[in-house]
Order: C-alpha cells, then structure tokens, then sequence
C-alpha cells in the first residue's frame, strides 16, 4: 500500500495566482502533463507546487547536493521505500534512471497523481542522462494516465533552461514552462505580516528583493530595518550564511561563475571586455556562456543605452539580484566579526544608516529601469511602443565619468520620457532642476522629439519645487505601488 506525501495547508499562502490558476487548469486538462518549474532559490517553487496541489497524491522525490548520479538514484529510492513502507526497496540497486523510473510508473499506473522531483540538476547531477532516459518512461508508461502530473522543479534556471526545455528529448510532450518570478509590489506588501508603510516594504524589496523566504526575515521584527539587522549581523544569522548556499543550488560552484559576480561586487557596472581581463579569458564562446548563466540565474544583468539595439558593445553589466548586492556591500566586509558576534549586542552598529540609504538609491534606479511597464502604466502611455533604459555613451562617459540619466523612454509617439529617480528620506529640493538640466544638455534630442520629464519620488517634493512646475508629472511610491 502506497501512502502520499501529506501536505499541510499554509493558510498564509498568498500572491502567485496566475501561476496558481495555470496549475489547477493543468490538473483538470484531462491528460498526462510535464509541467517545468523554475526559479532562483528560495523564490517560493516548492510551497507553490505543494500548496497547489496539496489535495492530489503527491510523490515527491529530492535531489541531494553534490551526489552522483548513482547517489541520486539510491536517495530517490529510499525516498520510495518509504511511500511504500518497504525497506527492501532502498536496497535494490538500480544502474539507470529507466529502471527506477519503471519502478514508481507501476505504483502511480492509475489515480490522480503527481509525481513531484525537486531540485533537478541535483538529480540529474548536472547532466543529460536523467532526462534523456525520462523520455522513454514518459512515452510508454507515465502519460498512459490521463490523470498523473510530472513535475521538474529546480533551482537551476541555465541547467532547466538549456538542459530540460531545450532538451530534444521531451520536446513536445505536453510539457508547460513556469518561470517563477520574485514577488511584484503587491504581492510583497500582502505576505508581510505585520502592517508596513510603502517605504518600508520598498526598503525591504530593494534590500533583498521580492523572495518570499527573504522576508519572511525582515518580517520578524518591529522594523524592517532592525529585522535586517538582527539577520545579518549577529552570530549564526540567515542573511551572513545564505550567499554561501546560493551558488551551490544554482551553477554547482563553478569557480568562474563566482570571480565574475566578485569581479561585479566591486564596481557599479563593468563591460564584457572588463570581465574578460579579469577572468584571464577572451571575449568569445566561454565568456559567451558564463554571462548567459548568470543572466538565466538572474544574478547579473546586461544593459545597453536605450537608444542602442540589445547587441551593442556599449555594453554594461551589473548585478542585478538584490541581495547579492546587498551582501557584498555590507555583509561580507564584516564576515569575520559576525562569526565572532562582535555585534550580537548591538546588530545596527555595522550598517551605516546613511551610507545603506545612498545605497537603496542605487538600488530603487534598478527597480523603476526593471519595471518600466509599471512606470509607464502609471503615466498613461504603456499601450504606446516604446523602448527604455538608461541613457549614457562613450562620448559623456569621457566628459563626465559616471554621467547617466536614469530612465529614458523613446515612445513611438514622438516622446522622450526622461525620469529622473531620488529615493531620499526628504522631499526633494529645487535643486534637482539644476541636476537634470545639466543632465539635458548632453541628451542628444536629434530628432526633435517632445520631451517630457518626470520625477520619481520617495517622498514627495518640497514646496518650492512644486511651485516651479518644472516638472510635467511626479511619481511617487503611492503610485507605484497602486499600479496594475
């Protein structure tokens, strides 16, 4: 007799309803599915996957961390034994998948199932194997039930990616892709607990990004900063030890992949021929390769001038994972210290308030250039085609190093949108005319385009500024956040 895995309902389970309704459409299809879920760690792809499907029999098997691949079979197979209640079936010792796949085929040949195998590049070990030998079990044996899922799950978006979906192996086989995403604004705001202000769940987001585990921590105290604080700086703390867990879910600890985000903690942005130096390599496939990894992995992130196509070599890349960024800033300069608990008495002692607010500056320019579809919606021109980004050439890099204007929309309506991005803890002065004006000047308006300028704010603007009427629209965090 085979007994499921059992799963408890999360009554705090929220967000992710589109990913949600896809599921529940899938299981009522009326026939055997391959449903690919991925993301980055701790993005929520278990809890979604369990919570979704919680009232299915669900079998689920987990890959171990740096096992071979005989290792993964025998993990899988002791997982089985204990659906079964046979001790006997963690002593066979199966040499393929095929065999093992065969085995758990005649336990779910009939019945609403879902076959659930997390972390996939764990099992799989990193290589092709797994679901080369998949596809045979899949086409004679698993999609003979109408009624049973198989779920791929993993943390591994480049080995999903290029090992799973573009494999030729279950190409075509009623297979659905899910690429689960951090969570938007809104989302965000709704898991945290307790009431937070729109700057503090701001905060938070630019801090370590929309992972539901993440805040989770932040959540755990009065304020998200002290929350931050307590989880970082004090012995033992979760946000200290979790980057040394990351790339080992992710890209197996590939050494290179590592001296390239090292090489990215210690600049704003570098060029690829900058990465190249310093990884001692040329420009060409490898390279090529690594930064597709990283990218798939969403912890760096390419950007080119707006007015430039994708493939320009006015190329910039930076980090773009939230906490990462945050890591290298202010954690891992103060790593020794933590493991001795130098601050467990005072944890808000190593993070300068203003040096981490110049920081969440930085920080809210990645957002709004992230997530211009919600700028643009909230100024009323998204059903206009548009391309946006920020604005910078190797002509004002030369004449004012560092020089960009944060966010620029070229709109097919003949409108330039020039943003200018202040994530201060004060409304902002007449000053910024001044900024941006300078910043103007060196925009190169050659096709005469109406320009539009928009400040996008924090926390509102003083008096003054409001009476210049300089600008033609303010954005603040109230709109952001009301946003579709």
């Amino acid at each position: 007799m085979i007994t499921p895995k059992r799963i408890v309902e999360n009554r705090h389970f929220s967000g992710r309803d589109f990913e949600r309704k896809k599921l529940a459409r899938l299981a009522h299809a009326g026939e055997a599915s391959i449903i690919v879920v991925y993301g980055r760690r701790r993005v929520g792809k278990t809890e979604l996957i369990e919570q979704t499907y919680r009232k299915r029999n669900i079998l689920k098997f987990e890959g171990i961390e740096g096992g071979s691949e005989q290792q993964q079979r025998q993990q899988v197979l002791w997982q089985l034994s204990e659906y079964l209640h046979d001790p006997l079936i963690a002593k066979l010792r199966l040499t393929t998948w095929t065999e093992l796949f065969q085995l758990i085929s005649q336990q779910t040949a009939k019945g609403v199932w879902t076959l659930f195998f997390d972390e996939v590049q764990w099992l799989a070990a990193y290589r092709t194997r797994f679901v080369a030998e998949l596809k045979f079990v899949w086409d004679n044996y698993f999609r003979q039930n109408s009624s049973l899922l198989l779920i791929l799950c993993g943390s591994s978006p480049s080995f999903i990616i290029n090992k799973v979906l573009h494999s030729k192996a279950l190409y075509n086989r009623s297979q659905h892709e899910i690429p689960l995403q951090e969570f938007i604004l809104e989302d965000a705001r709704a898991f945290l607990k307790k009431p937070r202000s729109l700057r503090e769940t701001m905060d938070a987001m630019l801090t370590v990004g929309g992972i539901p585990e993440y805040l989770k921590y932040l959540d755990a105290d009065s304020s998200v900063f002290l929350g931050l604080c307590k989880e970082t700086f004090t012995q033992g703390a979760f946000f200290s030890n979790e980057y040394q867990r990351i790339f080992s879910s992710s890209l197996a600890n590939h050494p290179d992949y590592i001296k390239v985000i090292r090489m990215l903690s210690r600049r704003p942005h570098a060029t690829r021929n900058d990465i190249a130096r310093s990884l001692r390599t040329t420009t060409g496939g490898y390279l090529t390769q690594i930064l597709r990894d990283l990218e798939l992995c969403g912890f760096i992130t390419k950007y080119v001038p707006f007015q430039l196509g994708a493939e320009s070599l006015v190329v910039r890349y930076h980090i773009s994972d939230a906490y990462l960024q945050f890591y290298f800033k202010f954690v891992e300069p103060h790593v020794e210290e933590i493991q001795m608990g130098r601050f467990n008495q005072n944890p808000t002692r190593p993070l300068n308030r203003e040096t981490y607010d110049q920081w969440l500056g930085f920080g809210f320019e990645r957002f709004c250039r992230r997530h211009h579809h919600r700028v643009a919606h909230v100024l009323g021109f998204d059903a206009v085609s548009y391309t946006s980004g920020a604005f910078f050439n190797r002509e004002v890099d030369r004449a004012k190093r560092g020089f960009q204007i944060d966010l620029v929309f070229e709109r097919k309506d003949k409108v330039y949108t020039v943003c200018e991005i202040k994530y201060g803890r004060s409304p902002v002065t007449k000053r910024v005319i001044h900024d941006v004006e300078q910043k103007l000047r060196r925009f190169p308006n050659t096709r005469r385009y109406t320009l539009e300028k928009v400040l996008i704010t924090a926390q509102g603007v003083e008096p003054a500024l409001e009476r210049a009427a300089y600008f033609d629209r303010v954005m603040t965090l109230e709109d952001l956040f009301g946003s579709v």
